[in-house]
């Protein structure tokens, strides 16, 4: 167990960290449903909806989250998560989820930018 308190999420900040959080969660989920129909045959698409997020959780847990050891200074961490919304949109609309991509990419990136202004993710 760590001495160190849970921070309370509360007002505005609150609101846009747990928002981010769900951004994350749509993050994976979308690159799962695009994996799966990227593949031929049913082994190759279930590969692909699991690596797909599971690639971009460790760049997660590796550079961006905040108890990462690794974690990058910012505008390189900001770029990251940019690129990982992007894509992940892009491979959302190239399977056919084009609406749905285009609202995972733009929400993920406003609210990854929203962040750092609200809750202060330095």
């Amino acid at each position: 167990m760590t001495s160190d308190p849970a921070p309370r999420l509360s007002g505005l900040s609150g609101v846009v960290l747990t928002v981010r959080f769900l951004t994350e969660l749509a993050l994976l989920g979308g690159l799962a449903l695009a994996g799966t129909p990227l593949g031929s045959g049913v082994a190759l698409a279930v590969v692909d909806a699991v690596l797909l997020p599971a690639a971009a959780a460790a760049l997660w847990g590796l550079f961006v989250a905040p108890r990462a050891r690794r974690r990058l200074p910012e505008p390189a961490r900001f770029l990251l998560e940019f690129a990982l919304f992007a894509g992940a949109g892009a491979v959302l609309a190239l399977v056919g989820w084009l609406v749905a991509g285009i609202a995972l990419a733009v929400v993920g990136i406003g609210v990854a930018a929203l962040t750092r202004v609200v809750a202060k993710d330095g």
